[in-house]
């Protein structure tokens, strides 16, 4: 038992939130020795901000382990670790570290993301091949991954996994068989079977495969990696071919209630190609909302959707009727990247003989086949509805937003801040435009949301779910969307495009 009695020369920078095994919650109370945000090692004790990137320094927690040896879990030595090829899994980092009387505290980098929950189908074997990969890599390198706590393991973006914390990786001890069966039932607390309407006979495992899976693991009838994983790539098959989806989407805006003239803009333009050789479809969805005022606002995010439509389809179209341009990911971001910077270029150059300050945020995508790049520039939004789940894909690029990342103020505190209006980035300001691109792959039942925010700053996420999750056409959901937010007060003008995804 790790307790704060047995502690030797413990610096009182640091203090044991929470024990559970090897694994510790601990808090940094003097932040100011190593910024979180950027890793500086300039701050002061009466220093309230980084004089680096001005994130505030406030006492924060880290996950930590507890070693009576520095041999395992982030101690391993890195001349070890460093000959061990993890395509998937990427273990801890070691922070900082520091004595105890039975050995060592060692605190982990943290990880960028949230700890997993409960996944559908896809994810879960997404999961569940990285898990297995990397342990068969540690394996065969001599070392076993040992006893992973859930809340320690996180799904990224790109499919990997990153651990927390591995408090046992050590040296391997068990056999095969036992490591296969123990990331089983870890892989098990992840899975989710949706709560849908379907006959009895369909069995959890047509829902979710991987459930057939770890059942063969538990009855012995698979033993090793390779066998593991060659059952998650087989059941995987049917979630990464290439899909035809029908986009069926509607857009819709409307000044609002307290606005005189409605500066947004929205385009929806869907392509199919149908063959012999299989169909083929392209969306282009924009969103753009207008700033600068009467005569200003709305020429900017007129001159961004026309641009962007212009520079995309016109300049593209032979590109886009191949199905294999959507695997280019360099060449279709290179795309939307100058289309992106040639409605910039235009909107500045329209500001200029204008004499004003006219700019516009902008949330887009172009799908191509199943996959959507999705490109954002200041607070409009763009939300993927998935699996009962609405999700946000992009990030605010606002002064609130900041606010929120410097932990300076809590994320419910953006609707009423009085500078929740400030926009760090948007289109016609600068030179050139800095811009996210965010890439999903697209399910069947998927619906995007693309959204200004005269929409998601009256009618809050969950109330936006709450719509979603009551079903009917698109037409009816995006209209039942914006007379929410006209109820809740229709502050700005509201603009929305909600697109389906079909088979």
């Amino acid at each position: 038992m790790i307790t704060t009695k047995n502690l030797i020369n413990q610096p009182k920078r640091f203090a044991i939130a929470e024990e559970q095994d090897a694994a510790l919650w601990v808090v940094d109370q003097e932040p100011w020795h190593r910024c979180w945000f950027c890793d500086s090692r300039a701050g002061l004790q009466d220093d309230e901000y980084c004089g680096s990137c001005g994130a505030r320094f406030t006492p924060r927690r880290y996950r930590g382990e507890f070693h009576k040896t520095a041999t395992a879990g982030l101690l391993l030595d890195l001349a070890n670790k460093s000959t061990i090829d993890l395509d998937l899994l990427h273990l801890p980092i070691l922070y900082e570290s520091y004595p105890h009387a039975d050995g060592t505290v060692a605190l982990a980098r943290p990880v960028d993301s949230q700890s997993v929950h409960a996944l559908a189908a896809h994810d879960s074997l997404l999961l569940s091949r990285a898990l297995y990969t990397g342990a068969m890599q540690l394996f065969r390198a001599g070392y076993a991954l040992g006893k992973l706590n859930p809340q320690d393991v996180v799904l990224q973006n790109d499919a990997t996994v990153s651990l927390r914390i591995a408090p046992f990786l050590a040296k391997k001890s068990e056999s095969e068989a036992k490591i296969v069966a123990q990331i089983g039932e870890l892989i098990n607390s992840f899975v989710d079977i949706p709560r849908i309407t379907r006959k009895f006979e369909i069995a959890d495992v047509d829902v979710n495969p991987l459930l057939g899976i770890i059942a063969d693991i538990r009855s012995g009838i698979i033993k090793t990696f390779t066998q593991t994983i060659a059952r998650v790539d087989s059941a995987l098959l049917p979630f990464e071919s290439r899909r035809f989806l029908q986009l069926n989407g509607v857009a819709i805006t409307d000044v609002g209630v307290k606005r005189q003239s409605n500066e947004d803009n929205v385009l929806v333009s869907t392509m199919q190609w149908l063959g012999d050789a299989g169909n083929y479809s392209v969306g282009l969805y924009v969103v753009a909302d207008g700033m600068g005022g009467h005569a200003a606002g709305e020429v900017a995010s007129m001159l961004a959707v026309n641009s962007i439509q212009e520079q995309i389809i016109a300049g593209n179209l032979t590109q886009l009727a191949q199905p294999m341009f959507g695997n280019d990911v360099s060449l279709v971001v290179q795309c939307i990247d100058d289309a992106v910077q040639y409605a910039n270029q235009r909107i500045s150059q329209e500001a200029h003989q204008l004499n004003n300050n006219m700019g516009t945020t902008l949330t887009m995508a172009l799908v191509l086949g199943d996959t959507a790049y999705i490109a954002n520039i200041g607070d409009s939004r763009t939300y993927l509805w998935r699996d009962d789940q609405l999700r946000r894909i992009t990030s605010d690029h606002s002064l609130v937003m900041k606010l929120v990342e410097l932990e300076h103020i809590n994320e419910a505190d953006i609707y009423t801040h009085p500078q929740r209006n400030g926009v760090l980035r948007s289109l016609g300001v600068a030179n050139t435009a800095e811009i996210d691109i965010y890439i999903e792959r697209l399910r069947p039942n998927d619906m995007l949301l693309f959204c200004s925010d005269g929409l998601w700053e009256m009618v809050r996420d969950l109330d936006i779910a709450l719509i979603l999750r009551c079903g009917g056409n698109v037409d009816a959901m995006a209209k039942a969307l914006l007379a929410s937010a006209i109820d809740a007060g229709g502050d700005d003008n509201i603009s929305l495009i909600l697109v389906r995804c079909e088979l």
